[in-house]
């Protein structure tokens, strides 16, 4: 006996709706067996992983490991108080022979034929008594025409009791002209210092020569007596590659 047989023959519109019900009957059978046979995924969570270190302002500053000389910026007690962007270093002489009065402002000054610029300040005992000095390094650029390619300057300071005093300048030449500086190194109660080219006296190049070429060097060094730096020893060498065209001086400090 099949269902429903019993009662009777249908009219179109029961037939109608006992077709729709059936249909939505066979389809949440339907839907609800395939649900439970689909196993339920986890979600995975996403890790983020920082490459930059957490700090705090009580940590100190991170190293940068891409400069040697950070240790020797470090200002120390005796040098506190002294700018060496905003300070006077002193006179020099002009090419006319006129003394004109060296004042950095905000590290730079300007005059007739070009500027200077502070590259860089240094603070070591390099004088043997436990206390540091600064070691200030400017950049003097000559310009007519065309520029000479920069001359180097170094001044070696003091302070003891609240008292500055400068124990040693010096003034290379150019790399246009000659003697424009090849390396500087720092040492206990010494400096050593390569120049391009045969250099007898600071701050002397050779206008006639053939512009950045430099057939030979001249090793200087300098030793502290106690009181200053002077000069103990002057060594010209042979040069292989004399030419100092874009090329940087090299700095050691021991």
């Amino acid at each position: 006996m099949f269902p429903f047989t019993s009662l009777g023959p249908f009219d179109r519109t029961e037939r109608k709706a006992l077709l729709v019900a059936f249909f939505f009957c066979a389809l949440f059978i339907v839907s609800f067996s395939l649900s439970m046979s689909v196993k339920p995924k986890r979600k995975k969570h996403l890790t983020i992983l920082s490459t930059t270190p957490l700090t705090t302002p009580f940590d100190p500053p991170l190293s940068s490991y891409g400069d040697q000389f950070e240790k020797f910026r470090g200002v120390p007690a005796d040098f506190s108080e002294v700018d060496f962007k905003n300070f006077s270093y002193g006179d020099y002489a002009n090419s006319d022979g006129r003394p004109i009065r060296l004042t950095l402002n905000e590290g730079k000054m300007w005059d007739a034929e070009g500027w200077f610029n502070l590259q860089d300040v240094y603070y070591k005992d390099i004088t043997g008594d436990g206390r540091s000095e600064a070691i200030v390094r400017l950049l003097r650029l000559r310009c007519h025409g065309s520029c000479d390619g920069g001359a180097d300057w170094f001044y070696i300071y003091t302070n003891r009791n609240g008292k500055l005093k400068n124990i040693w300048r010096y003034e290379t030449g150019s790399y246009a002209y000659g003697c424009g500086l090849k390396s500087f190194t720092l040492g206990n109660k010494q400096i050593a210092m390569e120049l391009f080219g045969s250099c007898a006296s600071q701050g002397v190049g050779n206008p006639g020569q053939s512009r950045l070429i430099a057939g030979d060097l001249t090793f200087l060094l300098f030793e502290f007596d106690g009181r200053q730096f002077t000069t103990t020893s002057i060594v010209y060498l042979p040069e292989s590659n004399g030419d100092p065209k874009n090329r940087k001086p090299e700095i050691r400090i021991d």
